[in-house]
């Protein structure tokens, strides 16, 4: 709703960058909207992890690297 002009979101930055790299969207107020959401993963200790899970697992922590999560 945000994208077509009926107030403001709260997003993560990985879902809204498009749009604003487009204009579509602008940041109000950066300052004030850092909200860190920590995440986990998790998977049995039992099992070797899937190479897809692996895949996953390694973007979530290249993006929590570079902060755009």
């Amino acid at each position: 709703m945000a994208v077509a002009g009926f107030g403001l979101c709260q997003m993560p930055q990985s879902l809204v960058q498009p749009y604003i790299d487009r204009k579509e969207l602008v940041e109000v107020l950066p300052e004030r909207c850092q909200v860190q959401s920590p995440f986990n993963a998790v998977w049995p200790a039992t099992r070797a992890i899937l190479p897809r899970v692996r895949v996953v697992v390694d973007e979530l922590v290249r993006r929590a690297k570079a902060e755009t999560l």
